[in-house]
């Protein structure tokens, strides 16, 4: 349905409704009100990351919850969806994605938040 929307140009009612299939999922997006709340959101998951040496990520536990592994999904094509226009939510969907990766383990969809992440 994401896909579908981005194709139509319709970016705005893309991203609306991946946050409400996420929120269905159990992922609510935090949403900041401030450009220093996105990065302090950003500082956060930096943090988190750093706790996690690169041997470590490269062995690390699949993600194995299937809403989880659902929610990577929606993330991650709402990610690549962000790039068309609203580029303010990246960092948002990016936290997400790489906290969820770091919680509940590793899907192919998290190498995007990775990467997004740098």
């Amino acid at each position: 349905a994401v896909s579908a929307l981005c194709d139509a140009s319709s970016l705005d009612e893309a991203i609306e409704k991946g946050v409400w299939v996420l929120s269905m999922l159990g992922e609510d997006l935090f949403q900041p009100s401030s450009r220093s709340e996105t990065l302090a959101l950003i500082e956060k998951t930096r943090c988190l990351v750093q706790g996690y040496p690169e041997d470590l990520l490269l062995n690390y536990n699949l993600m194995t919850d299937s809403s989880k592994i659902m929610a990577m999904k929606f993330l991650s094509r709402l990610e690549i969806s962000l790039v068309m226009g609203r580029r303010g939510v990246i960092p948002i969907v990016t936290s997400k994605m790489v906290e969820l990766s770091l919680v509940h383990g590793l899907t192919p969809m998290s190498a995007i938040g990775f990467a997004y992440f740098g």
